[in-house]
């Protein structure tokens, strides 16, 4: 039996070629011309449509929508393909367990090339296994290898990482482009169940860190703990926080992080199975796609249609890249908006379309009295009032019975301990909140740290929909 060595199973002279990572992006395909980003995203795409036809998933979804190989011959055919979504890749998972036909890999592949498993986070259901070769595992480090570049890291910085090495995907990604592409070493205090953060900012301090990367909520929660030890942050002299803001349109949890932590930033949009399709350079005027790694459409929450550049929908992404599994026209229901074509260079000097934050998920709207309600639109509302700790969960019950049974959305708001004026704070939030969300909602203060559970207590994301009236 050969092993299957990890250094022999890639080519990383050429990887590095195609996918230049950090500083040699920043200075090379960051700065292409719309022609030169065009001509690469074609000719990868022809690539990986021509190898998901070997794929036995992609050949039975693309036959059944009556999709003929010679069809498709350029990214400008990329409408003619059928999209897929979780559902699809679940379905085959319970089909061929365990890890369905869409990765076109098997348990018995482990002996010729070396797998790593991971899985999602289970924020929307069971979790869900996505296998990585050392192709895809190695892309993800350089795709934040470039993020961290662009925004100011350098060889020789430390950056702590309060997310744990688990089988969700957050902490191994900053962990491997820190160490691997970044000359930056990685301090893997994972989540506040493994270091306590009392201990994460000991060793923040022992140590050296000057670069952070994570959710607001913990990070936020970090900088309260910091005040109540007596710990000044600015002695850290942290550079930046690479962050994933969600729908801070206004500013103000950003604003809010940045006044904690006395440093810039940066917001960034990723999922597991794809890594780090975008983020923001030091001009924070929007989230720069990797165009050469991915293809982005917006689709239509309800019909799938395509939408225009400026409209909302949801985002739907063509991975140039990933072969197991292949990542064409997946649906990820997170809902976004171009914010620019890149036909008109940054202040940064590139050329890449880019998006705004993430403005939450399709599959999270909840339809209260007969509107569209995503609970992320909570955070300019509830950030921007320095009585609350900035975290929030909603809540929606079925209320009545029969022709006057009725949903309605309590939001939880967690509250700093003897804030004054608690009738006044509740009016404020629940006159910005039907600004912002399209209805009037019921708020209801709760102590600081007793949402927890759901919040900066959670590994990963934090939750901000508890739906009973589904279960009821």
């Amino acid at each position: 039996m050969t092993v299957p060595y990890y250094y022999r199973s890639i080519d990383f002279d050429k990887l590095v070629r195609d996918y230049p990572p950090s500083q040699d992006f920043a200075e090379t395909v960051f700065l292409f011309d719309r022609k030169q980003i065009e001509e690469v995203q074609n000719r990868r795409f022809v690539e990986i449509v021509e190898w998901a036809w070997t794929n036995p998933f992609y050949q039975k979804k693309w036959r059944q929508h009556g999709v003929r190989r010679e069809a498709i011959r350029s990214k400008d055919d990329l409408t003619k393909l059928p999209m897929v979504a979780v559902e699809d890749f679940k379905d085959s998972i319970k089909t061929h367990p365990p890890f369905g036909e869409h990765p076109g890999l098997t348990r018995a592949d482990g002996a010729r090339v070396p797998i790593k498993l991971q899985s999602s986070g289970g924020t929307t259901g069971m979790p869900r296994p996505t296998l990585f070769t050392p192709l895809e595992w190695e892309i993800q480090g350089i795709q934040g290898s470039r993020a961290l570049w662009i925004q100011g890291a350098r060889p020789g910085d430390v950056m702590q990482i309060p997310s744990t090495l688990s089988t969700s995907n957050l902490g191994w990604f900053y962990y491997l482009s820190c160490l691997h592409w970044s000359g930056i070493a990685p301090v893997t205090t994972g989540s506040g169940n493994v270091t306590p953060s009392r201990r994460q900012l000991e060793v923040a301090f022992d140590w050296g860190v000057n670069l952070w990367a994570g959710f607001p909520e913990y990070l936020l929660h970090l900088a309260a703990v910091a005040q109540q030890e007596g710990l000044d942050l600015r002695r850290l002299g942290t550079r930046f926080i690479a962050a994933f803001l969600g729908p801070d349109v206004d500013g103000s949890l950003r604003k809010m992080m940045e006044g904690a932590w006395h440093c810039p930033v940066f917001d960034n949009y990723g999922t597991h199975e794809v890594g780090l399709p975008a983020f923001e350079c030091q001009e924070k005027d929007g989230l720069h796609l990797m165009e050469d790694m991915f293809i982005i459409e917006v689709a239509d929450v309800d019909t799938d249609a395509i939408l225009p550049d400026g409209e909302k929908g949801n985002l739907v992404i063509t991975s140039l890249y990933r072969h197991h599994p292949p990542l064409i026209r997946y649906n990820l229901r997170d809902y976004i908006r171009i914010i620019s074509d890149g036909q008109r260079r940054c202040g940064c000097g590139s050329y890449t379309r880019r998006m705004d934050h993430f403005l939450g998920r399709s599959d999270d709207m909840v339809k209260i009295r007969g509107t569209n309600v995503f609970p992320m639109a909570c955070v300019r509302a509830v950030t921007s009032d320095d009585r609350t700790t900035g975290e929030w969960l909603c809540v929606v019950e079925r209320r009545g019975s029969g022709l006057e049974i009725r949903e309605d959305m309590t939001v939880q708001v967690e509250v700093k301990d003897a804030i004054e004026d608690r009738e006044q704070l509740i009016h404020i939030l629940e006159d910005r909140l039907k600004s912002d969300l399209g209805i009037r909602v019921t708020v209801e203060p709760v102590p600081a740290g007793s949402l927890r559970e759901y919040t900066y207590g959670r590994e990963g994301k934090a939750r901000r929909l508890l739906d009973k009236s589904r279960a009821s």
